[in-house]
């Protein structure tokens, strides 16, 4: 197992399954997502430019010399939040092991990398996002050191709305 620098012209058409798959399993969890499929043309250019735009990159992770998942870090983020003030950060982007290489510990390895990555560049806050049913990733970042900053919560109106008119 290797954890190296994306290179697009020998790792593009992976990264892009790494993304449709990731894309497809965060559709399981919030359904009103798009599918992989209908967003990999425009967010890989989305984030290529993000690497560019925050001084990022992209790792992979390769099993036999076939690249099996991928991690975004940037190293410059800015808020764009008002009430945050002047705060630059770090941002683990994406991560994504394909299904049937997970539990070999390259989600850790993806982290470890991206983290010595954000160090060299002086980085003091790194921050990443989970859905909050995907205990997995949860439990892997908190494994790795991360904790709550902030807690986003959502309430369906539309669902609670028939709940009060069905009584």
């Amino acid at each position: 197992m290797l954890i190296r620098d994306f290179e697009e012209k020998i790792d593009m058409t992976a990264v892009r399954n790494c993304l449709v798959e990731l894309q497809d399993f965060e559709r399981g969890l919030d359904p009103r997502l798009p599918s992989g499929t209908e967003i990999v043309d425009e967010y890989i250019p989305h984030m290529m430019k993000r690497c560019r735009e925050c001084e990022g990159k992209v790792l992979v992770a390769e099993v036999d010399g076939e690249v099996v998942g991928y991690a975004t870090i940037l190293t410059r983020v800015k808020s764009e939040e008002l009430e945050d003030g002047d705060i630059e950060y770090g941002l683990i982007s994406d991560v994504v092991v394909l299904e049937k290489f997970r539990n070999m510990g390259l989600g850790k390895k993806l982290l470890q990398e991206a983290e010595s990555y954000a160090r060299a560049c002086e980085v003091k806050w790194l921050r990443i996002g989970v859905f909050a049913d995907n205990q997995s990733a949860a439990t892997l970042y908190l494994s790795m050191g991360f904790s709550n900053l902030y807690v986003e919560l959502e309430k369906n109106l539309a669902s609670s709305q028939r709940r009060l008119t069905n009584r």
